[in-house]
């Protein structure tokens, strides 16, 4: 008998049940009794122990139809739980969508473990390998396996090595008659086959008499393995990327080299895409897999496009505006091996891919690879523990990295690789600060609205960036001086002139706006806080021109910002106007000019990387200019010309920004100088919240860690409920240990009025 540790689906621990007929194992999806009912779980990790102080059940059967999670799997999911201190609940619910069904087919396989068909059990993987791809290249094979030992299997003629590519000797492995020959043959040609197929093709007695040796044996298996015809693959090697030198040399040392992770920095424009395109090709030719992310829904509609024709249908998509079918679909083609190629946001870094060799995150530095609800997770950590559990390598590319990630590169950590000129030698764009304390219009300056006109003439595109949605902030009612705030939310509603409403943007609450003060009645209001809305109402008053808007909540559908995207691609309109979100990757060869409407907004946040994302921002629309070999301009509006931040976004220097910013970051103990961590309190009763958060601290003021707060979150109310945060900070050893005590101290204030969550290396701060 051996018992087992059991994830119960919709519940936050894990329980223990036996298995008296030893005939589970750890990965597999269960059901069992629980609470007087049969409920489902997966088998996290064996127990050992003997004796148990409490009655422990026995898992009834195996779900029919259900996957199995691997090895690699639940190693993630035991990290995550141990790092993130998230729930299993949480974990597996993000890793596995809803709906996934799982079909299996009998199969026949040769039986490599119950034989002596190998040689030394030490070269058994090498062999194993080989067979279950049918050929590979002697390059892959040596950096997989110790060089020596292939060789050594070569010259000893187990394996044969034609064109560089090798592929086992199965005549020196048995001694068989013909017939039986044949069907190894032709099974090992085939790696595995259909139960019912391989007896349509041979002999019953023939194939039983394999069995009975042992030689064969029938499997459960997801489903044949998917051959690509020649004309599919032709048509994939024709669509070829042409890379330069530059780009050749990078991904020459990406393949070759023993590290496994790398820092892609380089400039917007310089075809990091292509080099990415080229190395998931190469994998995909010898049989492994990719998975490819990018920040944000509004990129993918391009990159899709792209894929689509270097990869035809061999990748799977995965965002969240899929619905829960099509996303269990892609999902189960990704599982069962049928495709190769994952493309999608961050929640795809948990796809279940065969024979993971790359893992690419696009613009790295983005901060929608942090999840801001449990289980909050960093995408790029976790890549990095894939790559490491599964021998993946993890490429992060960026103009501008996170100062993190940079740092790491300098320090070894990461291998850093540079592209420092654009694709076809085009030019970096020209750009220009214009003071707006120096200007009469609140929205354009001179030097802009000057651009813009001479830009129009010459039959080319505008992109104006503003960070604010809708048309205004707030609204103020001049006689009484009151402004409309979310009952919800501590928080001014933005007021959106195309809907007539305001609209609170946390919450998402919105009421009808009649023009007059809701607590006076008086028509005589201020807008305050200009947004993308009021921007294109005051441009039409220069330019009477098509113009489109976009921002983050058209992005949320992705045939709204597909329609937008494609359309502006084809010249439908001469002018975007939008929010950070047209600042990510984006691609459109008659743009010429790219304007900052205020580059301020996030620059005066509190928060410690306020410098950091003004730079990251103002460097990649800056890079949105100019990209077809067609000369660029950059226009910045800013009340601050003389900061630091702004000035080092003109010159484009990266260096001199990151020197400056991690010295300040050394002086104040911030990441990577240390591990930070946030303890967010929220409850709809607010004296029991500060009082709850007021004795959370005490509990846990001796520890050896420093200690911010009990504070109201910059954002106090959100959805009727009052927030306090106490932030920790400490060297990454004090962090794990008091990550080890706050688990304790969490099931102790578990009150049921107090929501109590932990969130690693947050990201967001409000």
């Amino acid at each position: 008998m051996q018992y087992f540790d059991i994830y119960i689906d919709s519940t936050k621990g894990i329980y223990t049940y036996s298995d008296k007929n030893d005939e589970f194992e750890i990965g597999d999806n269960v059901i069992v009794p629980f609470r007087n009912i049969k409920k489902t779980g997966f088998i996290i990790r064996k127990n050992l122990k003997e004796n148990f102080d409490f009655k422990v059940l026995n898992i009834s059967s195996k779900v029919k139809n259900s996957l199995k999670l691997s090895e690699e799997q639940i190693k993630l999911i035991e990290w995550i739980n141990d790092y993130y201190l998230a729930s299993y609940d949480s974990i597996i619910k993000a890793m596995i969508p809803k709906n996934v069904k799982i079909k299996y087919n009998n199969i026949y396989c040769i039986n490599f473990e119950k034989n002596n068909l190998l040689i030394e059990n030490s070269n058994n993987e090498i062999i194993k390998h080989i067979v279950s791809l049918a050929t590979i290249s002697y390059s892959t094979a040596k950096t997989k396996f110790k060089k020596k030992t292939i060789d050594s299997l070569v010259e000893k003629e187990f394996l044969s090595m034609e064109d560089n590519n090798i592929q086992v000797k199965i005549e020196k492995f048995l001694d068989l008659k013909a017939e039986n020959k044949d069907i190894f043959e032709y099974l090992y040609k085939k790696t595995f086959i259909k139960k019912e197929k391989l007896e349509e093709k041979f002999k019953r007695n023939d194939i039983k008499e394999l069995e009975e040796k042992e030689i064969l044996k029938v499997e459960a298996n997801l489903n044949e393995k998917k051959e690509y015809s020649s004309e599919e693959v032709e048509k994939i090697q024709k669509n070829s990327s042409l890379l330069n030198e530059e780009q050749l040399a990078v991904k020459d040392k990406i393949i070759n080299s023993d590290k496994k992770y790398f820092l892609l920095k380089g400039v917007t424009g310089s075809g990091k895409t292509e080099i990415y395109i080229e190395l998931i090709k190469s994998a995909f030719f010898e049989g492994y897999g990719s998975i490819f992310l990018v920040p944000e829904i509004s990129l993918t509609p391009q990159i899709i496009e792209r894929f689509q024709s270097e990869f035809k249908n061999n990748i799977a998509i995965l965002h969240s505006a899929l619905s829960d079918v099509e996303r269990a679909k892609e999902w189960e083609s990704i599982y069962t091996g049928e495709k190769k190629i994952v493309l999608g946001v961050r929640s795809a870094i948990f796809s279940a891919v065969k024979n993971l060799k790359y893992i690419i995150l696009d613009e790295e530095h983005e901060a929608t690879y942090k999840q801001d609800s449990s289980p909050r997770y960093n995408a790029k950590y976790v890549a990095i523990k894939r790559c490491l559990d599964e021998g993946a390598k993890l490429i992060l590319g960026s103009a501008t990295p996170s100062i993190e990630s940079y740092y790491y590169a300098k320090s070894g950590i990461y291998e850093l690789l540079n592209l420092d000129k654009r694709f076809a030698n085009a030019e970096l764009p020209d750009i220009e600060i214009v003071d707006m304390k120096q200007e009469d219009d609140l929205f354009f300056s001179k030097t802009l609205l000057e651009e813009i006109k001479n830009t129009l003439l010459r039959d080319e595109q505008v992109i104006l960036l503003l960070n604010r949605k809708g048309y205004s902030t707030y609204i103020q009612c001049k006689d009484c001086g009151y402004v409309e705030e979310c009952d919800s939310c501590s928080i001014k509603m933005s007021y959106y002139k195309s809907l007539n409403k305001y609209k609170c943007n946390y919450c998402g609450r919105q009421i009808h706006y009649t023009g007059k003060c809701s607590k006076c009645g008086s028509t005589n209001l201020i807008h305050s806080g200009k947004g993308i809305e009021r921007v294109e109402e005051e441009l039409r008053k220069y330019f009477d021109v098509p113009m489109v808007k976009v921002d983050s909540d058209l992005s949320k559908n992705k045939d709204n910002f597909s329609k937008i995207y494609k359309d502006f691609l084809n010249k439908k309109y001469s002018i975007l106007i939008g929010t950070q979100i047209i600042a990510k990757g984006l691609h459109f060869p008659d743009v010429t000019l790219v304007g900052v409407i205020n580059s301020d907004i996030i620059l005066n946040f509190p928060d410690f990387r306020s410098g950091e994302k003004t730079f990251q921002l103002l460097t990649q629309v800056s890079g949105r200019a100019g990209r077809a070999g067609k000369k660029g301009k950059v226009i910045i509006q800013t009340y601050e010309p003389e900061n630091n931040v702004i000035k080092d976004s003109k010159e484009e220097n990266y260096e001199l920004f990151y020197n400056r910013e991690i010295n300040s970051r050394k002086v104040f103990s911030y990441p990577p100088f240390s591990k930070i961590l946030n303890i967010g309190f929220s409850s709809e009763d607010e004296k029991r919240l500060i009082e709850v958060s007021r004795e959370f601290y005490e509990e846990i003021k001796n520890q050896d860690i420093e200690l911010y707060g009990p504070m109201p979150s910059m954002v106090y109310k959100v959805q009727k409920r009052f927030r306090m945060n106490i932030f920790a900070k400490g060297s990454r050893a004090k962090i794990d240990m008091f990550k080890r005590y706050l688990k304790k101290k969490l099931d102790e204030f578990n009150d049921g009025k107090v929501r109590i969550v932990v969130d690693i290396d947050p990201i967001n701060l409000m």
